[in-house]
């Protein structure tokens, strides 16, 4: 994307977030703010579990061979993949290859790309479980009008979708699919070529991605199970959110209005730093919960502090990374027989 895109983009959805704060008015963002700061505290320790939960599912589609990866160096990488992720301006795709190059010294290169894809995979696949869910009670919580109708039935039918694709990775690999989609993409001919030269390596790690659903598949869904769980904690935040602003503990309001904000920014993942997607999301659901929606603006401004929280601790451990990858042994990554258990 050109650098004028992403300005205009940006600037788009800087315009978007001051329209909808002049509507609500500055002075009543700040008071509720204010009453609400308490519900940054509480988030903290709700997100050290689900990034630990996260860093156990990598570990646990990890494939065998080579070092383990010990919990507390997965917890620590995961964190700061997610913090790079959120502060990638664009896609948050930022932490995945500095996750892979974290992981190396312990995994070798490919297994641990092989894993950081396996990873990115089942969380892709937790979400739309998440979002599966969700339809549930957004089918009695929203408003019976056609639009909303529509969104509801394509939503279930795009998850349905997404949902068989990514068990399909899972099981054939993603390496070797890319390549075989890029060769049938006009104008993107070179990219292949270069790619075909490695095909040795990408069927490596295809191996090293299918390996746990292929050779132990109940590792596998113990894995999804475990990043599932860690999906409807992250929904939680919501819940915490809801009774911060005073809108009392309703589980059910708050999963919908999770699912709903994340579908949102997801679909407009083009915006830089997902500046109005997150803020408009959640204006336009808690509007269509009968909430006031100017408390939606209320609840992303709670999430965004949390998230430069969680960069700016993410951002000072980068400089720990040196360390964390410096090997004690070099690793190899032959892929031996893989049993139905975690790495140790």
């Amino acid at each position: 994307m050109r650098r004028t895109t992403r300005l205009i983009l940006l600037l788009a959805g800087a315009t978007l977030v001051a329209l909808m704060i002049w509507k609500t008015g500055p002075g009543v963002l700040l008071a509720g703010l204010r009453s609400s700061a308490w519900v940054v505290a509480a988030l903290i320790p709700l997100w050290i579990v689900v990034y630990t939960l996260n860093a156990v599912a990598w570990r646990m589609l990890t494939s065998a061979g080579g070092k383990p990866l010990a919990l507390a160096q997965a917890f620590r990488i995961t964190l700061i993949a997610f913090a790079v992720n959120y502060a990638t301006p664009l896609m948050s795709f930022g932490g995945e290859p500095l996750k892979v190059l974290a992981a190396t010294p312990w995994l070798g290169h490919r297994r641990a790309v092989g894993s950081v894809v396996a990873f990115r995979l089942l969380h892709a696949l937790a979400h739309v479980i998440g979002f599966l869910v969700a339809l549930v009670p957004a089918w009695y919580l929203l408003p019976h009008t056609p639009l909303v109708i529509g969104l509801i039935a394509a939503v279930g039918l795009l998850q349905v979708f997404l949902a068989v694709f990514l068990l399909s990775r899972h099981r054939e690999g993603m390496a070797i699919h890319l390549l075989h989609l890029l060769r049938r993409i006009p104008f993107l001919g070179r990219p292949a070529r270069a790619l075909e030269a490695r095909t040795p390596a990408l069927h490596e790690i295809d191996e090293h991605l299918t390996a746990v659903y292929t050779r132990a598949p109940r590792r596998f869904y113990a894995a999804l199970a475990v990043e599932t769980f860690a999906r409807f904690l992250t929904l939680s935040e919501h819940w915490i959110i809801l009774y911060g602003l005073g809108l009392g503990s309703d589980p059910a309001r708050a999963l919908v209005i999770g699912s709903f904000s994340s579908l949102v920014i997801n679909a407009l993942s083009f915006l830089p730093l997902e500046l109005g997607s997150k803020e408009g999301g959640l204006y336009l659901i808690f509007k269509w919960m009968g909430f006031a929606p100017g408390l939606g603006l209320q609840a992303s401004l709670l999430g965004r502090i949390r998230e430069l929280i969680t960069i700016g601790v993410g951002m000072g451990l980068i400089w720990t990374v040196r360390d964390v990858t410096t090997p004690a042994s070099s690793t190899p990554s032959s892929l031996p027989h893989d049993h139905d258990r975690p790495p140790a």
